[in-house]
């Protein structure tokens, strides 16, 4: 048994050293999608019960972009969820850029409240460790969400906010939750000492878009139309579902055992981004082409770079180890194994996915328009997640994006020899640092 196992691992290492275990790095032919890629994810969204859902597959510069279920015009809108944090990111970069902020700049000179963590609060909570999780915020607050509802919205929705809450602007809620004087300041909402660990917070990117306002003096919606849609030619993406309404996808959910789409009204809030698969594939190719799209220059090359900058890295071999586990992250990015940069999206109605490989010059966006978000203990969560899953698998393995084995599913002790083998140099130059570094010190 030993033996046999031993000459497993022996033959995954060969595989891998002769890159079976490499995505496919010839490009793809756009026309080549429709058929058995097309019919295989009409099957999973009938069967998973997707009312609608959008793909956008980008090589070089074109775009394959196909609907599915009922909305099937590739200029149907979807709320974006958190995919809408990497446009927050490329407009605070693009500040940087002007140099109007500093990533290093602590919040507090671009705010009207003091943000600190009670128990360090000698240390500046800056825009860098905002923008890569990092300043020990919690992931929510309790009253999530609750300044951008409007008076149309069904009761359930609100999850039993105080009526005063509906309505206030950005900075006036961040100031209750965060300033140590406000209404409903808590210091638990944070966990750890800023700029010790990565701590995904949706509370860190608010603080980002009300630093954003503050020193354009536009609003979000200007800024980005002015900055981002524009110049990118995103004619289908805005945060203003009224100008949209006529191409929205209608958002639905699942909830309490009940495995039925339930349709609901759009959501309207003033700072919940929404768009195409086929305007997002329009910022896929201006991230793979240096931050320039079609003559527009949206992002330095050099920014583009930073943001993609894994900053999770650990020391030695954890860095290593977590290769396996796809949880990178840059600035407003997710930094993945494979060579992949992208972010997933989910809010009430909708869920997405937004993943590219530069190298490859590929990407892939799905959205969709079913989402359990307000019962995550439902089983429609779990069905969605699946489906979900197995359509992204399938178009990123056609795409090349995804290896013909993952090494994320093989048993833990061969993924690890895995990552060990693949990185062995780096490995070895790590080591021989240390050991001189060892050396050193004692003498």
């Amino acid at each position: 048994m030993r033996r046999n196992w031993s000459a497993s691992i022996l033959f995954l290492i060969a595989l891998i050293a002769s890159g079976s275990f490499s995505p496919n790095c010839m490009a793809i032919n756009i026309d080549s999608l429709d058929g058995i890629l097309t019919d295989a994810i009409s099957k999973l969204v009938e069967s998973g019960d997707i009312p609608s859902l959008q793909v956008c597959i980008v090589s070089g510069d074109e775009k394959w972009v196909k609907g599915f279920g009922e909305q099937t015009d590739e200029d149907t809108v979807f709320l974006v969820g958190s995919i809408q944090k990497v446009f927050v990111a490329i407009s605070i970069l693009q500040l940087y850029d002007e140099g109007l902020i500093g990533l290093d700049d602590d919040v507090n000179m671009h705010m009207a409240f003091s943000i600190r963590h009670p128990e360090y609060p000698d240390t500046s909570i800056t825009i860098r460790m905002l923008l890569s999780h990092r300043s020990g915020l919690d992931a929510t607050l309790p009253s999530e969400f609750a300044y951008d509802w409007g008076d149309d919205n069904p009761a359930e929705w609100t999850r039993s906010f105080p009526e005063a809450l509906v309505g206030l602007s950005l900075e006036d809620w961040l100031e209750m939750n965060l300033d140590e004087d406000g209404s409903l300041y808590s210091p638990s909402h944070w966990l750890w000492e800023p700029d010790t660990r990565y701590s995904y917070s949706n509370n860190g990117y608010k603080i980002l878009m009300c630093i954003l306002e503050r020193v354009t003096g536009k609003s979000i919606q200007d800024y980005m139309d002015e900055h981002i849609f524009t110049p990118l030619q995103m004619d289908h993406t805005g945060f203003d579902c009224l100008e949209l309404m006529d191409e929205h996808a209608t958002p639905h959910t699942r909830k309490y055992g009940n495995d039925t789409n339930i349709p609901l009204p759009v959501w309207n809030g003033r700072y919940m981004l929404r768009s195409s698969a086929s305007d997002m594939g329009n910022l896929m190719m201006a991230l793979m082409n240096e931050g320039a799209f079609q003559g527009a220059q949206v992002l330095k090359r050099e920014t583009v770079e930073l943001m993609s900058t894994n900053t999770r890295s650990s020391f030695f071999l954890r860095d290593f180890v977590r290769k396996l586990k796809r949880d990178g992250y840059g600035m407003g990015i997710e930094v993945c194994n494979h060579g992949l940069l992208g972010h997933g999206g989910s809010t009430v109605g909708f869920t997405g996915e937004f993943y590219l490989n530069p190298s490859k010059d590929t990407g892939f966006v799905r959205l969709s328009n079913v989402n359990a978000i307000i019962d995550y203990t439902s089983e429609g969560w779990r069905d969605i997640g699946q489906i979900n899953d197995q359509i992204r698998t399938k178009v990123m393995s056609k795409m090349g994006l995804l290896p013909m084995v993952d090494y994320i599913v093989l048993p833990p002790i061969t993924g690890i020899i895995i990552v060990l083998f693949r990185n062995r140099r780096r490995i070895l130059e790590q080591l021989n640092e240390r050991l001189n570094l060892g050396v050193k010190n004692s003498s």
